[in-house]
């Protein structure tokens, strides 16, 4: 099972279609095909096609796109991001989402937030890897909850935070602060994302971010 799928090979391949130029030109992301998913699984030995599961925190270019290196795995998200995904490739909306990284038909699987998890909508995936609702970033962005017996929770915050220096009292570089503002949709459920983060921090679960290499 993977958490995100990060840039995959076909991404790589044919980065202009799949990703955009202002994507390319904005982020300047590393292009080495070492660092895509199945390339570091063949490094841990272990089988991609041993992936049966694929949860997204959200459908954005950098974390969907590895989605097409794993065809045979389920491809779990949140019914809104799902919604958004099919929009895109339908009618060519919004422009933060490449719709040629999933005209692959993925197996999706869409999950309602019909369940709580400390107060947050939520999904059960597994007996002890939940979806849960972080909203702010993106509509319909979640983090996934993993509970295994005798230890905190670990919560993979997704981009509801792009660093961990605001969950330990210290400030962003401006940059980094400014393009979090520019990609949020929802100022006040960012916010409120962020703030029930700090505080299940606090309760002493373990909270780790998509883009925060130390902590992965």
């Amino acid at each position: 099972m993977l958490i995100d799928a990060g840039l995959g090979m076909a991404d790589l391949q044919d980065p202009n279609r799949r990703l955009g130029k202002g994507f390319l030109r904005n982020t300047r992301p590393l292009l080495d095909y070492q660092e895509c998913a199945i390339e570091q699984l063949k490094g841990l030995n272990v089988r991609p096609e041993d992936v049966s599961r694929v949860i997204l925190t959200h459908v954005d270019i950098d974390h969907v796109g590895g989605i097409s290196d794993f065809p045979w795995a389920e491809v779990t998200v949140s019914r809104t991001q799902h919604t958004l995904a099919m929009e895109a490739l339908r009618l060519a909306v919004n422009k933060r989402l490449h719709p040629a990284q999933w005209e692959h038909n993925p197996l999706w699987d869409p999950r309602d937030l019909d369940e709580e998890w400390r107060g947050r909508p939520a999904a059960s995936i597994t007996e002890n890897i939940t979806l849960v609702s972080l909203p702010g970033h993106l509509e319909g962005h979640c983090g996934v909850v993993i509970e295994l017996p005798g230890e905190q929770p670990l919560i993979h915050a997704g981009d509801a935070f792009m660093s961990l220096r605001p969950l330990n009292g210290k400030r962003n570089p401006l940059g980094l602060s400014l393009f979090e503002s520019m990609m949020r949709t929802n100022s006040r459920e960012w916010r409120e994302s962020r703030t029930w983060l700090r505080a299940r921090a606090l309760e002493g679960c373990t909270v780790i971010c998509a883009h925060e290499p130390l902590a992965l």
